[in-house]
């Protein structure tokens, strides 16, 4: 080798670690930045759509967003390095030495998946059904409901919130089983902070306020949705509705996701549906006279 062929000789190695950096750069162009922009998105598109008053859960949205995007994106970049001929382990090295993987990314994931799933459950699941079941069973049986969808909402509130995310913690806690039961922490939080600063209008700053005219005023459920042609005597307080909606509700559906995906885990269901299949076991003096029957058959099959 001359000395230009020795000057112009480039270490394989060096060209390796050269092409790992671009693959890490890569990777956080491809991986990083999406993720950043996807919470970003989801945070401008809440705030845009339904307003601020539901902002936790489009941050828990967003991150849910990015969680998905990560698991699909992380495995694909992690293809980039088989061209190295590195094995699992260092691919991972340099995934972690990178930054691309940090311990506690899927149980974030995941607790923010659930969370936005029991809220969506609430907040929109809920009450789509119940237009659901006006628009589309009642007319099938003949029958015409005697108020209006919001009213009757607001009157099975409970309902309404809870069944639909008792049987989506159930089913969704089968695909994706991590975390799957802390879906009543966010609202929780959120409840018990508004209780905290809750502080009744309608009561003298003098006067002694009732304890628990607090928790009477998110748990007591208001029976009928104002609207603008009866808005200045309404019986119910539009500020009191909308509370009850954006924490309540969440609430409600928070716990009973929380519910379902126990069930599920403990395998309630089954032992309930196993326990109702098998046969009755035979009793005492079933037994007793079994036994007798047999011993009286042995006896004459011994005298022929």
């Amino acid at each position: 080798m001359d000395g230009q062929q020795e000057r112009d000789y480039t270490p394989p190695i060096m060209e390796g670690d050269n092409s790992r950096s671009g693959s890490v750069l890569l990777g956080h162009l491809t991986i990083t930045v999406l993720l950043i922009a996807a919470i970003w998105i989801m945070l401008r598109w809440g705030l845009y759509q339904f307003g601020p008053s539901l902002w936790p859960y489009y941050v828990t949205g967003g991150i849910a967003l990015a969680w998905q995007l990560y698991s699909m994106g992380l495995p694909r970049w992690k293809g980039l390095f088989k061209r190295y001929d590195l094995k699992a382990k260092q691919t991972e090295d340099v995934a972690q030495h990178a930054g691309l993987m940090r311990p506690g990314i899927g149980a974030i994931g995941s607790f923010a998946f659930h969370t936005t799933a029991a809220a969506v459950c609430g907040i929109h699941l809920g009450p789509w059904l119940l237009s659901r079941w006006f628009v589309w069973v009642l007319p099938l049986i003949g029958i015409s409901p005697g108020t209006s969808r919001a009213d009757y909402w607001l009157q099975h509130l409970e309902v309404v919130s809870v069944i639909p995310a008792l049987v989506a913690g159930f089913v969704v806690s089968r695909h994706f089983e991590e975390l799957s039961s802390w879906a009543w922490a966010v609202p929780t939080i959120i409840l018990a902070y508004k209780l905290l600063i809750f502080t009744d209008a309608h009561t003298s700053v003098l006067a002694s306020a009732d304890p628990w005219s607090r928790f009477s005023y998110y748990f007591v459920i208001q029976q009928h949705m104002p609207t603008f042609s009866d808005f200045w005597y309404s019986v119910s307080d539009p500020l009191h509705v909308t509370e009850q909606m954006i924490v309540t509700v969440p609430f409600y559906s928070g716990v009973a996701y929380s519910v379902g995906a126990l069930l599920r885990e403990n395998k309630v269901i089954d032992r309930i549906v196993s326990g109702h299949c098998r046969e009755p076991e035979a009793g005492p003096e079933e037994a007793g006279i079994e036994r007798i029957e047999n011993s009286t058959e042995d006896a004459a099959y011994e005298n022929k």
